[in-house]
């Protein structure tokens, strides 16, 4: 089974559009793709979510966060990574990955997919892994 961690933009977008990246979080809802989520990224999310330009209630909010937190392994992880990335916050990511020990990173975030492939696990876009997932259900 896939294993992936979700950035936060990963979980914005599928809250706010039915992209590749609401089709990957809804396999992770089918238990399809194992999700792993840091607790950072949860936190991250709420924050991020709550801006007014977005316009959800925190109902709303609540509400995807509790089906986030249903469908996954909750991590905090104790492994530190620094000077990888550009952005020092995406290194919770990598360190959530690496803790939980993930096949794959999703994100859309071009500093992260510059990166390809971090101890062993590659970074991708949902599209990307969409497909990947696809052609290995054809196997």
């Amino acid at each position: 089974m896939l294993c992936i961690v979700p950035d936060t933009n990963i979980l914005i977008s599928a809250f706010i559009v039915e992209g590749n990246e609401y089709r990957l979080i809804e396999k992770c809802f089918k238990r399809e793709i194992l999700l792993i989520t840091p607790v950072d990224i949860i936190g991250e999310f709420e924050e991020v979510a709550l801006r007014p330009k977005f316009g959800f209630t925190e109902e709303e909010i609540d509400e995807f966060v509790n089906a986030i937190i249903k469908a996954s392994a909750v991590v905090m992880p104790r492994v530190k990574v620094t000077g990888v990335c550009r952005d020092p916050d995406d290194e919770k990511v990598i360190e959530a990955a690496v803790e939980g020990r993930a096949s794959f990173i999703v994100s859309g975030d071009k500093d992260m997919l510059i990166l390809e492939k971090i101890r062993g696990i590659r970074i991708v876009s949902a599209g990307e892994l969409l497909r990947l997932a696809e052609s290995l259900r054809n196997i």
